[in-house]
């Protein structure tokens, strides 16, 4: 079947859905009337209910259509193969719309839409260039090269937001405030200034202010740095009350648009937040240096939340005393919120009112109240993770009240069971994407299991996602304190309480909720004096399970090690202490070709890469024809499948894995990466900056695309081309020139066919200008000039190698108890042998 339709009519379009005779009905545009016909009367009067149902649901809730073309990020005429005439195409994120012309774009009746996720991008020959999706390629034709390369940038760049993760950008959008930049009020920014504590969109000259006066961060490329409480705090903040000390005295001529100049842009941030020309005055802090050191220790601090609130809370009263009237910018009702929201006095200024739990959640919290039919497991079991087949669930309606009730139908009133919230110890989520077993059908895959005290557990089968991820809201929202709530909004694997101690208080066990979220492992304290805190699993470098019988308490004791930190957490009973347990380690385990889902190592890099190059570093600066020669095909698989299995647990030894193998498993890894280390959406531009010919010129351009890069490629990057650097230094003993080392590994880091000489080129650049374009200072420089020398020259590798990498990279390999918990020396100038070994 042809996955993409031949005609699409938009629900934004259709105006109203009406019945004819001869079983036909009428789609109504205000263009044009769609007349269909159903087999039957039933069949249409069904189409008919169901259209104007979904429209009903469409106004309220779905994004409006673009309505001219500067909604768009692209549009233009192409060719099409396979169509006879020319196709006008829109491109307007996350989709691709094609068009029989600009006129029914207008119109909004649609050929097709092509869902840009999952999508990729060729080049092919003259001006043609090809869209490759899940299901289908689309072979385009520009009109001239220049339109050409514009559209393959688009696309490019709209596959690249697709990859981008928007599970902070869309909590914090939550509070409709935060939808409209702070500065400027361009829709949905995606940058915030984590001190100031206010939204803005991506025009970045916040930069230009320096980190002492506003520390920008964004909601989409790094989200490990935005903890549960900081989260909260932009939700329950918003960019309306920060703009009620901030902008409090903006006069309307000065407000910001967002087609403002880039100058003017500078000029408005500085006296809006280097000088504090418009804010509030506050009642403790006289000037603005005060103000703002005020906010960089708050939130850097402990309580963040609770810190930030009363300092905004506490100019706020001051403005409900102040009666003076002012002069403010073009619609700064969007600050006040609703008029039905905003009080007044006598004298018409706003009441500024302390917000209760009620009002501040309102934006996080949904109502826990849930009802629906569920396949409930007949008997709750003992043993976690076990797959029921269907026969051994009965469909069952379930309530969700002060208690969970189960009843036989809608209509009973006598339950057949229930469970209590203080019954319930953790709620686990499974989804299930495929099955490859026989008789797929026979399980339900998408599961809730509801583990509760007496070691009990309870399954509860779903017959979609939607459903799955509604009850798993609802049921994960009855049973934990708010402050887990915003959390729980979004798809999770596990919540529930946990028993655990860190090393702020190594000796006192506390309790507290902990919500696994993909990669990460949020803390949640029950106890007021304890500190909100995630966990990201991507950078553990120890996960172990202790036996009861090594344990005082003779319960089993789940270790988490991150980057020096220290967790020890300890199930409530056995089952849900095994199923933790497994969940985490799946979620810890770097499955996947994207950069962003490897495991890391304390250097923030990939575990695989960081293994590997310590490796070839230890054993390989010697070695003739380092990267050139190939390993063993057989080798280099069940090499990579370990690294892919659970990087963290590789350990490379020169007596156990051969130099060839290791080279060709870390240029293999970069070479099926998802999206490239240089990303696909920066190819063109590294391309072009190949082609500067002045060599200072160019090389502050590459310096420029470096910082562009995300903060995971930016490293990772760094780390390789330092190591190639050291390589190539070594040529004399391995014949690997800067040039061979280049054309071996740009292919792999571009992903191109081997013939790209402009990627060739940045190779050669950044490996030879290693020193200047990523700032390496003259102490690590002279560093690793005596490493190498040490390396090439010392005979017992194996002795020098296991004290001298300790100061070349975190990754140790080979070493007894693994490298997660070495504390090895520097080796220095005057380091002595002995003192080394």
């Amino acid at each position: 079947q042809e996955p993409y339709p031949k005609g699409v009519i938009p629900l934004s379009v259709i105006e109203k859905v009406r019945s004819t005779k001869d079983n036909k009905f009428q789609v109504c545009t205000s263009h044009r009337i769609f007349v269909f016909r159903a087999e039957n009367e039933a069949q249409r009067n069904e189409w008919c209910s169901t259209l104007q149902k979904v429209m009903d649901q469409h106004r309220g809730s779905s994004r409006p259509r673009p309505a001219n073309t500067s909604h768009c990020q692209k549009s233009g005429t192409l060719e099409l193969k396979g169509q006879k005439s020319k196709v006008f195409a829109a491109l307007s994120l996350p989709e691709m719309w094609l068009y029989k012309s600009e006129q029914f774009f207008k119109m909004g009746i649609g050929i097709c839409v092509i869902e840009m996720r999952g999508s990729t991008i060729r080049e092919a020959k003259n001006r043609s260039f090809e869209l490759i999706t899940p299901f289908k390629i689309f072979s385009f034709v520009a009109e001239s090269e220049r339109e050409k390369r514009e559209w393959m940038e688009a696309l490019q760049e709209a596959i690249a937001e697709m990859l981008y993760d928007y599970e902070v950008a869309e909590k914090i959008w939550s509070n409709k405030a935060n939808k409209f930049c702070a500065d400027c009020w361009a829709q949905s920014p995606d940058w915030a200034s984590i001190n100031l504590c206010v939204v803005i969109c991506k025009q970045w000259q916040h930069r230009s202010l320096g980190s002492n006066i506003s520390k920008v961060q964004s909601l989409k490329l790094d989200t490990s740095v935005w903890s549960n409480e900081i989260v909260q705090l932009f939700i329950m903040l918003g960019n309306d009350r920060a703009n009620r000390f901030w902008a409090a005295h903006l006069p309307a001529a000065e407000a910001l648009c967002p087609d403002a100049s880039a100058e003017q842009r500078r000029d408005f941030i500085s006296r809006k937040y280097r000088e504090g020309r418009y804010r509030l005055p506050h009642p403790h802090y006289a000037t603005q240096e005060d103000v703002l050191q005020a906010l960089c220790t708050a939130v850097a601090g402990p309580a963040l939340l609770k810190t930030v609130l009363q300092f905004f809370s506490s100019t706020e009263a001051g403005l409900a005393a102040d009666p003076t009237p002012r002069e403010v910018a073009p619609g700064a009702d969007l600050w006040w919120g609703p008029e039905s929201k905003r009080p007044r006095n006598h004298s018409g200024n706003p009441h500024i009112q302390e917000a209760g739990p009620e009002g501040v959640y309102n934006e996080i919290t949904q109502p826990v109240m849930h009802s629906g039919y569920l396949y409930r497991a007949m008997a709750p079991h003992k043993l976690p993770g076990v797959k029921k087949s269907k026969e051994d669930f009965q469909r069952t309606w379930c309530s969700l009240e002060r208690a969970l009730l189960f009843f036989e139908t809608e209509k009973c009133t006598e339950p057949l069971g229930h469970i209590e919230s203080g019954d319930l110890i953790s709620l686990g989520v499974s989804r299930t994407q495929g099955l490859t077993s026989p008789g797929p059908t026979e399980r339900f895959r998408f599961t809730l299991e509801l583990f509760l005290t007496g070691e009990k557990v309870q399954q509860l089968g779903t017959d979609g996602p939607e459903t799955l991820q509604a009850w798993a809201s609802a049921i994960g929202k009855w049973f934990t304190p708010v402050s887990c709530h915003c959390l729980l909004g979004y798809e999770f694997q596990r919540v529930g309480q946990l028993r655990y101690k860190c090393m702020l208080n190594p000796e006192r066990w506390q309790q507290a909720f902990f919500i696994l979220q993909k990669a990460h492992l949020f803390i949640c304290p029950t106890e007021d004096d304890g500190a909100e805190d995630s966990i990201n699993l991507r950078r553990l470098q120890e996960l172990s399970l202790v036996p009861p019988t090594d344990t005082p308490e003779k319960k089993e004791l789940l270790i988490l090690v991150e980057m020096g930190r220290t967790f020890y957490l300890q199930g409530l009973t056995r089952a849900d202490s095994a199923a933790w347990y497994a969940d985490i380690q799946a979620s810890a385990g770097g499955r996947g070709n994207a950069l962003r889902d490897q495991q890391l190592s304390r250097g923030d890099i990939p575990i695989i890469v960081d293994s590997c190059i310590a490796f070839i570093t230890q054993y390989g600066l010697r070695h003739e024809g380092i990267y050139r020669k190939n390993g063993a095909k057989s080798r280099i698989k069940v090499l990579m499948e370990e690294f892919r299995r659970d990087a963290r647990n590789v350990k490379l030894r020169i007596n156990d894995n051969f130099i060839e193998d290791v080279t060709d498993v870390l240029k293999r890894f970069f070479r099926e990466l998802e999206d490239p280390v240089f990303t696909l959406e920066l190819h063109p531009q590294w391309k072009e900056a190949a082609e500067i010919s002045s060599k200072p010129q160019r090389l502050e351009r590459y310096k420029e695309l470096i910082h562009r890069l995300p903060r995971l490629n930016h490293k990772t990057l760094a780390a390789l081309i330092g190591h190639l650097y050291r390589v190539q230094k070594c040529a004399d003993l391995n014949q690997m020139s800067t040039k061979n080392l280049s054309l071996l590994f740009a292919p792999s880091l571009f992903q191109t066919d081997g013939k790209g000489e402009h990627e060739v080129k940045v190779m050669e650049d950044l490996i030879d200008n290693y020193v200047s374009i990523f700032n390496i200072d003259e102490d690590q420089v002279s560093q690793m000039d005596l490493e190498n020398s040490l390396i090439t020259t010392w005979k017992d590798t194996q002795v020098l190698g296991v004290c001298l990498l300790a100061s070349i990279t975190p990754g140790l390999v080979g070493l007894p108890g693994g490298w997660g918990h070495c504390q090895l020396p520097t080796l220095g100038p005057q380091c002595p042998t002995p003192d080394i070994w």
